[in-house]
């Protein structure tokens, strides 16, 4: 190849990377949800399974608190065993991959929802992070 091909292949790849670049910081960037319309999805969805308040649920643990939280720890409700086996501490970022595909998260987990809805699951991880 000649040296201005090459140059201007290497051009138009620099142009598109910038051009793109504010897309992918923008669709990492975890966007804000509203607590209150978490509230109504988790009522409507994990409340089943979830507490969110004090004390576990005979199916699942509560999830007050749950930011910060090793996976799989605490007394409340139950935990399964595949869960406690993880390194995994619940953080927004771990609760967004978790809410929208458990099963490939912790493989052999109960986790039967799955939240593909990226608003919702902006709007459930709002609402657990005001879980105190």
């Amino acid at each position: 190849m000649r040296a201005t091909a090459v140059w201007r292949k290497w051009s138009i790849s620099i142009s598109l990377a910038c051009a793109l670049w504010p897309c992918s910081v923008t669709w990492t960037h975890a966007a804000a949800g509203d607590a209150q319309t978490g509230e109504k999805i988790f009522q409507s969805r994990c409340a089943g399974c979830h507490s969110d308040a004090h004390g576990g649920s005979p199916l699942g643990p509560s999830l007050v608190g749950i930011i910060g939280r090793k996976a799989g720890s605490g007394d409340s409700g139950v935990h399964s065993r595949a869960l406690s086996e993880t390194n995994i501490t619940w953080t927004e970022a771990s609760l967004r991959k978790y809410l929208v595909a458990p099963a490939t998260q912790v493989p052999g987990g109960n986790m039967p929802v799955v939240v593909l809805d990226p608003a919702e699951v902006d709007h459930v991880v709002a609402y657990l992070k005001s879980l105190k």
